[in-house]
């Protein structure tokens, strides 16, 4: 089975949460872990529980805010020779929900593949080009 985590510094996860159901739906297959939020939390002990959750035939993709960051740092110690656990970081919201909505085999091609994604799905807008005309006409906003 896939599973996919969402990890992050702080509330980002949590607020990613929100806007993936939006657009995903609610999957039970999808957690969230947002580090340092609570005084009492244990970042270690939250991804033990993770890790002793996961069956030797689910493929996991774990997406971290930031490559050497400690939420990536323990999340990359704790996968290590676990050849069905996946990290990705410096994530977004379009990689996040094209992973879960996949039905791609999970593998270091398709992992490599959601990277793309994520590159191609991070832009600018050329708000010149777009700037709506004297005569309000903006039908070709979207060419």
């Amino acid at each position: 089975m896939k599973k996919i985590i969402v990890a992050s510094h702080g509330n980002m996860a949590e607020g990613m949460k929100n806007t993936i159901e939006l657009f995903a739906g609610h999957n039970n297959n999808v957690s969230y872990i947002s580090a340092y939020t609570k005084k009492d939390d244990d970042l270690t002990e939250t991804i033990d529980k993770l890790f002793d959750s996961f069956d030797s035939d689910d493929k996991v993709i774990i997406f971290t805010d930031l490559m050497g960051g400690s939420v990536n740092q323990r999340l990359t110690v704790k996968a290590q020779d676990k050849s069905n656990v996946f990290i990705i970081y410096g994530f977004n919201l379009p990689v996040v929900i094209e992973a879960i909505l996949s039905k791609e085999e999970v593998n270091n091609e398709y992992i490599n593949k959601l990277v793309d994604v994520g590159r191609t799905s991070l832009g600018t807008i050329d708000t010149k080009k777009n700037a709506v005309s004297s005569k309000n006409d903006n039908s070709d906003f979207f060419n």
